[in-house]
This record gives structure tokens, sequence and C-alpha cells, in this order.
């Protein structure tokens, strides 16, 4: 009898997720309605570099009972989770210092320089609908969402000789009043390999080029299906 040596069926190439992806912010956040394409486009946070994270912990409680020495399903109890982004923007702009050491955007008087000072946190500071769009091997779409993210890591570059400079951000998801205080509000959207059209793997790097892009003009090959 052949020994299994390796869990890849006919299945696999669509189940693995390919590229780095585009980050984005400012989209309309719906759980039963996944952001179109064009809008996700223009709300584009930048260019990155050596990709991203995305970490979503569930924290859990269970009762320390005299005699029960491991683990019961039945008196574990979900009471809360935390979910995040990371990922090392390429650029740089005063709203993005902004947000990442909670500041205030202003102008010097000579009005040559937007200036950015330390402010109080504020509505402002966080990013609605801030969110992930990258895709599968077979160029179906995954689209990660928060309502709200706020950036708690801070800004910090190390400037190099011959080499471009890095801002690495946290975003953090949160919740808010209107949406509830018991659960995070984050939507992961897979598109249904049934509802699929297949791509080329050609097509579905071409596909990130333009979103990395931002470039409208180029052919959409993704045009039509989603």
């Amino acid at each position: 009898m052949k020994m299994i040596n390796s869990g890849v069926t006919k299945g696999t190439p669509a189940k693995i997720l390919f590229g780095a992806g585009v980050y984005f912010a400012g989209v309309t956040y719906d759980e039963k309605v996944a952001p179109e394409e064009s809008e996700i486009k223009n709300k584009l946070l930048g260019a990155t570099q050596d990709g991203g994270t995305l970490t979503i912990t569930p924290e859990f409680f269970a009762p320390e009972l005299d005699g029960v020495t491991v683990k019961l399903e039945e008196i574990t109890k979900k009471v809360g989770e935390t979910a995040q982004m990371e990922t090392s923007m390429a650029e740089l702009t005063p709203e993005m210092v902004s947000k990442f050491i909670i500041g205030a955007v202003n102008e010097t008087t000579d009005g040559k320089y937007q200036v950015v000072t330390s402010d109080t946190l504020k509505s402002g500071h966080f990013y609605e609908g801030f969110g992930y769009y990258g895709a599968f091997m077979d160029g179906r779409p995954l689209i990660i969402i928060f309502k709200k993210a706020l950036c708690t890591s801070g800004l910090s570059a190390g400037p190099k000789n011959k080499n471009n400079s890095t801002f690495k951000g946290t975003f953090e998801c949160y919740s808010d009043i209107d949406y509830g205080t018991d659960k995070l509000p984050y939507a992961i959207f897979i598109y249904k390999e049934d509802e699929w059209v297949k791509i080329s793997a050609e097509e579905a790097a071409q596909v990130a080029s333009v979103l990395q892009s931002g470039d409208e003009s180029q052919s959409d090959p993704l045009e039509g299906q989603v």
C-alpha cells in the first residue's frame, strides 16, 4: 500500500492565495455585500513592500474546576477576540503620518509645508472600511474588511543607503456602539468556486498589477465576473 505523503488534490491550486494583494480604506462596510472592485481601486492606501499579515485571535474562558485536568468543550466559552492586519507602506503622506502617530495636519505660515503635530485621539484617526484585496491562483478574489481600524504601531522608519524606506503599520479592528460591544465588525469574503470562471496565472498576475498601480486604463480580465 502506497503511503500518503501529500495533501495535494486536484482542487489545491484554486485554494492557494497568490501574491501580495493590496490594502484599501474608505469603502462601505456591509457583511452581506462585498465591495466592488471599482470602489476598491479608488480607495487604495498606496504601494506596499514585503507583503503583510492578518491575525484574528478569539479569546476563550473556561472555569478551573476541581478534578478537570484537560480542556473541555462543554465549559469553554468565547469571551472576546482581536483582529489586526500588518503591512509595510512604501509611500508616506501627511494624512498617513497623522493616523500612524495620532496627529493633526496643518500648514506652515509660508504655505510651503504641511506639518503634522501631536493630537488627541479623534474619530478621524480611525480608518473606515479598512481592508485587504487579494486573489487565489485561479483568480477568485479574497476580500477582508474591518468596519473600523486604528493604527496602533506608531511610526517607525529605517532609512538606509541605496534603499528605500518603508513604514510598518499595525491596523487593529475596532467596533463602535452602533455595531455592538460583544463582537468585532470584520468580514472575510471568499468568492465561490462554482460561481467563478477560471483565469490563467498570467491573467491573475495582471489583476494584481492593475490593482497595485490603480491604473483603470489597463484591460481587466475580471471585468464582468465580480
